[in-house]
């Protein structure tokens, strides 16, 4: 089992602490019909816990099979492990606060072994990224034990992201009803105009259902985890742009995304979001 290495900084290491800041919120929305995905974002509980149950409030009252994480990369792969770029876990689980949270690990296997050359089982990089860590609580709250494959993944050339759809394909087919978590920021680190204005790209281009990778390379985008909405929302099932549901920033809630212009400091704007058709509850 890995351990937990991002308590304190990004949750509660307390497990009363815990479960108090991701105790299940009433859903208050048609969901989505399965497969589906939602878009959360990855900082610490005080910037993200409103905008994490604003996402996981749109999709609790689904009852999915399979958890699919897909995370963020935010460090170099490795020689040794090119030329993959998906990775997934060796180890079976992770303790947090003293809970097991329990991988998918016979569907990595058969992953590992469809994708021989672009995934790759490996604990390291799950070690350095604080994404899935933080996310987890979350995950267990509103789904109780329902199995978690996590992803990890940094950019994406063309012919890669095609790889990537094809791995998304894959697992729909294996576990249709399963639920897609995306973690993305919609903006690096950045001055407070400049912030407003990628994030503003972000999202109008997840809401056009247009490609992040390419708004990316004409810089006109900073977010991370490109690839992985990008493949999301290239799915058959996707309804070919994600439906916004909230944008925070510092924690707040705001109605649009806008900066002072006198506004010294660096700003990250977190989103809420969901991809998928929408059906009455039944």
């Amino acid at each position: 089992m890995l351990k937990s290495q991002h308590h304190m900084i990004f949750y509660p290491e307390d497990r009363t602490k815990l479960d108090e800041c991701t105790k299940p919120r009433p859903a208050s929305v048609k969901p989505c019909s399965l497969p589906c995905a939602v878009l959360v974002p990855h900082a610490s509980y005080s910037m993200v816990s409103e905008a994490l149950h604003r996402s996981f409030e749109q999709v609790q009252m689904l009852k999915p099979s399979l958890v699919v994480f897909l995370g963020p990369l935010h460090q170099e792969v490795l020689s040794e492990d090119e030329p993959a770029f998906l990775f997934t876990p060796e180890s079976e689980g992770i303790t947090i606060a003293g809970f097991d949270h329990l991988f998918a690990t016979s569907l990595a296997d058969k992953l590992c072994t469809m994708f021989p050359t672009q995934v790759v089982k490996q604990d390291s990089y799950f070690i350095e990224e604080p994404a899935l860590e933080l996310t987890l609580p979350f995950i267990q709250s509103y789904f109780g034990d329902t199995p978690t494959l996590p992803l990890l993944c940094g950019s994406c050339n063309r012919a890669q992201l095609a790889v990537y759809t094809k791995v998304l394909q894959a697992i729909t087919k294996l576990s249709p009803q399963v639920l897609f978590i995306v973690s993305s920021n919609a903006n690096a680190v950045l001055p407070a105009t400049e912030a407003a204005k990628h994030a503003a790209a972000f999202v109008r281009t997840l809401s056009k259902g247009s490609s992040l990778c390419e708004g990316l390379r004409t810089h006109t985008i900073s977010s991370c985890n490109a690839a992985s909405l990008d493949a999301v929302a290239a799915q058959s099932w996707a309804n070919g742009h994600w439906d916004i549901t909230a944008m925070f920033l510092g924690g707040k809630e705001y109605e649009t995304i806008e900066a002072e212009l006198d506004d010294p400091e660096k700003h990250v704007w977190h989103i809420s979001a969901t991809l998928g058709a929408s059906h009455d509850y039944q």
